[in-house]
């Protein structure tokens, strides 16, 4: 009956674009002030009476506060609906802090604190033995005795340049091939 007192349901997507369209409106009226400002600067400058002059100049400047105040308009646009897709983003952040409020509610359910501590204790603890391990395989595990290396260097240095190396001998006698058939492929007719 009295639809003016009702609320409406108010959409976000709705009313940026209400915004949008206010702004194009906006746009076009600047437009259209621009070009009756030129027509009418034209006709100024044409015009040789001089109170047709001060008509056409008012004219102008009372273009120009329009053309102003649509400016305005605009950037108030703008800024609302910027402001509306801010509003957005934080209803998305509110809804997804209860979503996670709402997990950790039940994964405190499940899983009381004592047993959070005394698995965070477990953790700890193989945390310091896997450091640990860490630190055995990481140490150098090859120790070299300095002076036994430094013989050995000096016996390498000793050896004649051309020294040949004993090599192994080369074998002189042809290897037997044996080929051996299993019974069960004996008995097949070829």
């Amino acid at each position: 009956m009295h639809r003016c007192w009702r609320r409406r349901e108010i959409n976000l997507k709705q009313a940026v674009r209400d915004m949008r369209q206010v702004e194009e409106v906006l746009q076009s009226m600047v437009v259209k002030y621009e070009r009756i400002r030129k027509e009418t600067m034209t006709k100024l400058k044409q015009t040789d009476k001089k109170s047709r002059k001060l008509l056409h100049l008012k004219k102008i400047k009372t273009l120009d506060f329009h053309i102003n105040q649509c400016e305005l308009k605009i950037a108030a646009c703008v800024h609302k609906q910027y402001s509306l897709e801010q509003l957005e983003i934080t209803r998305l952040q509110i809804n997804a802090i209860k979503a996670s409020t709402s997990v950790f509610r039940s994964f405190s359910k499940y899983n009381p604190v004592h047993k959070l501590e005394d698995l965070t204790d477990q953790m700890e603890e193989l945390s310091e033995d896997l450091s640990d391990v860490t630190n055995l395989l990481s140490s150098g595990t090859v120790d070299f005795d300095e002076e036994e290396l430094e013989q050995e260097l000096l016996a390498m240095e000793q050896e004649p340049e051309g020294a040949i190396e004993e090599l192994p001998r080369v074998p002189t006698h042809k290897p037997e091939v044996r080929v051996s058939v299993p019974m069960q492929m004996q008995n097949l007719p070829v």
